[in-house]
């Protein structure tokens, strides 16, 4: 609903900002909300690692919990509406001669997908990166937290953190991939960060 999106603009109300909503009413929210402001661009597609269109589940009852998938939900007898909605790689839209240096990703389980269809840009530009990651969810999509380790610490030379200790220990106290798949498998944690 784009809260976010409204705090990331007063930080930095100079640069260059993408933002990514597939649902069409929440979109259409965010244009009117948004759409006057220079250097945001909204895109209504969801962000994936393929192109195309796939279907999609709009959680009507809790749009937050929308996705490509459903997952496990925390109320019974949610209101769910599948839609079709077009899909991109994140590094088909950011110019390569873009600076990113914040990312934050909440897809209900398809971080991965989001992430692998980021690569290069997380490659060139080594951001922040915020996102959600947790049984639940993820594990529907098939994705383990050792694919989201190798992929951001692996291929792309971040470390990974609990924001607490990130902020505790001004960036020294990053997770090894045994903590980090420890702190999912547990369901201790949802919630990370990664930076170089």
């Amino acid at each position: 609903m784009g809260s976010t999106l409204k705090e990331i603009l007063s930080l930095a109300p100079n640069g260059t900002h993408f933002a990514f909503e597939p649902l069409p009413e929440m979109y259409e929210g965010l244009l009117k909300q948004f759409g006057s402001i220079q250097g945001l661009s909204i895109y209504d597609y969801a962000l994936s690692d393929s192109t195309g269109t796939s279907s999609f589940q709009h959680v009507t009852s809790s749009p937050g919990y929308s996705g490509f998938r459903q997952r496990r939900y925390d109320r019974l007898n949610e209101q769910i509406k599948e839609i079709s909605v077009k899909m991109e790689l994140l590094d088909n839209i950011i110019p390569k001669e873009i600076p990113i240096h914040f990312i934050k990703v909440d897809v209900e389980g398809a971080e991965f997908q989001v992430l692998k269809g980021a690569a290069e840009t997380i490659k060139g530009s080594q951001p922040v990166i915020v996102f959600e990651h947790g049984l639940g969810a993820a594990d529907y999509y098939g994705t383990t937290p050792e694919n989201i380790y190798d992929l951001l610490a692996g291929q792309s030379g971040l470390r990974l953190f609990l924001l607490s200790d990130w902020l505790e220990s001004n960036g020294c106290d990053s997770l090894s991939r045994e903590a980090f798949c420890n702190q999912f498998y547990s369901g201790k944690h949802y919630y990370f960060m990664a930076a170089a």
